[in-house]
């Protein structure tokens, strides 16, 4: 029987889960979809047992995917973040839905918050992160107010509240309650300088600090499983990371001169620093990772980039993704077209909430194929807009953009992005990086590997994409029309 880390990767649309070998190679996987609600404008949930539910099947399905027996050696976790559910602690029950990263529901209550000038610069000197309804704090806050007697009860130790990795291994194990230190980054609730919950935060928002879970190491045995589903009973709990923290570690982002970013609904680019960086407005300061040692993390996270593709695919009346392509392939390459997608304001660098989408340049002569490439520019120019930011403060010089994420499969997209930032591109042939990031965390923990050195001798194949000199000026040249175009975007009406 061979022998792999079993690594599930929960994100917001679907669960993955891989079995990973000794030489780091994926030998199997599956995949469960799962839903999303939106059951009031800017409300945004999940339901936290299908999320079980799907964890147990994606798992059964990588089992189904291998002719052979496997021993399971550790279970590895990466997870969605920000997403945050509050439940009983003497049950299990969930006394909300998930409240979802994309969930705005909060926005009052950040908009009161952030008149109080002092403490808003004081959440970001503690936390790293701008006050903003997609980190948990505030959506807790509320959450509190709104269950029965909830702060008696969050007092009394009654009430758990946790990121998605918390809630997944408190049912894997059915009583361990506990979170590593990315995800406790990211609840803008822990004080990353300090590595402790913020106490002024807390009572400012009126969180017990009973609710919260222990903070332990990305890499460190926490308990091990009961039954679940197919995956058996005595099997360690290695690891649990975010799952953009883990792509960079999948990416080995714990070496200098690595910036990973990752494409998706939304994007983050993100680099690893093993000292606490300057707290800057423009882009988030968080934690990495934490192993034999903590790693900080310098992030930008966009808000609609492959979601700001789709929603101009559905305006245009495209049917799918690959027409939206070919549709953007026949535009003219100097169209005058420009698209800032700030459909829910602008996330970094400029953490705009007041700014509505726009497309300017429209001419007599635009066509729907110019507004199709201008959907797919604008990925490129707003990850753009955070590289430079994250660029100016890494002491090294950037080898790589380490990217992830479905769009990164369209070449001409890749290609473009490695014209216009002048560094080179890689993109990793496996796809499910994160959940390989959480697996490499996993086997340091269990002994599989000793040191990141024999990380970095396992085989790892990718496809790069060089800089093209000739394109450079192109680019920048239209970066420039992009800028314009945000600025009026940011204009209040």
């Amino acid at each position: 029987m061979r022998s792999v880390i079993l690594a599930i990767d929960e994100g917001t649309t679907n669960v993955k889960a891989l079995l990973l070998n000794k030489q780091g190679d994926v030998i199997g996987k599956g995949t469960a979809s799962l839903s999303i609600r939106f059951p009031a404008v800017g409300v945004v949930e999940q339901d936290p047992f299908e999320i079980i539910e799907k964890m147990k099947a994606s798992i059964a399905l990588a089992l189904d995917s291998v002719a052979e027996n496997v021993t399971i050696e550790a279970v590895a976790i990466s997870n969605q973040r920000e997403s945050v559910v509050l439940w009983e602690r003497s049950t299990g029950k969930p006394l909300t839905q998930v409240m979802s990263w994309q969930c705005r529901r909060s926005e009052s209550l950040c908009d009161t918050l952030r008149q109080d000038q002092e403490f808003s610069r004081y959440v970001q000197e503690s936390t790293g992160l701008v006050l903003d309804p997609m980190f948990p704090a505030t959506k807790v806050s509320m959450a509190l107010q709104q269950i029965p007697d909830g702060h008696a009860r969050a007092e009394k130790g009654e009430i758990c509240v946790g990121t998605i990795n918390t809630w997944m291994i408190w049912n894997i194990t059915q009583n361990v309650f506990v979170t590593d230190a990315s995800n406790a980054a990211r609840t803008q609730l822990y004080n990353i300088a300090q590595q402790v919950w913020d106490e002024g935060i807390l009572a400012r928002l009126g969180i017990a600090s009973e609710t919260l879970p222990e903070v332990v190491s990305s890499a460190q045995i926490v308990g091990r499983t009961k039954a679940f589903g197919a995956l058996p009973s005595g099997v360690p709990i290695a690891s649990q990371i975010g799952d953009s923290h883990a792509a960079l570690f999948g990416h080995g982002g714990y070496n200098a001169g690595v910036v990973k970013a990752t494409y998706g609904t939304g994007s983050s680019v993100m680099a690893a620093m093993p000292n606490l960086p300057s707290i800057r407005h423009e882009i988030s300061t968080t934690i990495a990772w934490q192993d034999t040692r903590l790693f900080y993390g310098l992030e930008g996270n966009i808000t609609h980039t492959g979601s700001a593709i789709d929603w101009t695919r559905r305006m245009l009346g495209v049917e799918s993704i690959e027409a939206m392509c070919q549709l953007a392939g026949q535009a003219d390459p100097h169209h005058s077209v420009f698209f800032v997608p700030a459909l829910s304001g602008l996330g970094a660098p400029y953490w705009d909430l007041e700014a509505t989408g726009i497309f300017c340049g429209l001419k007599s002569a635009t066509e729907r194929a110019d507004i199709a490439r201008s959907a797919f520019e604008s990925v490129l120019f707003q990850v753009a807009d955070v590289f430079n930011v994250i660029s100016d403060e890494l002491p090294e010089k950037i080898e790589y953009l380490c990217v992830d994420g479905g769009p990164t499969q369209n070449d001409w997209l890749m290609q473009a992005q490695a014209d216009l930032l002048g560094v080179t591109i890689r993109r990793g042939d496996v796809a499910e990086v994160s959940a390989v990031g959480a697996g490499l965390l996993a086997g340091l923990a269990i002994g599989w590997w000793q040191t990141k050195d024999e990380l970095a001798r396992l085989e790892n194949k990718f496809t790069l994409f060089p800089p093209r000199d000739t394109k450079h000026e192109y680019w920048q040249d239209r970066y420039q029309l992009w800028s314009l175009a945000v600025k009026k975007a940011r204009l209040a009406f």
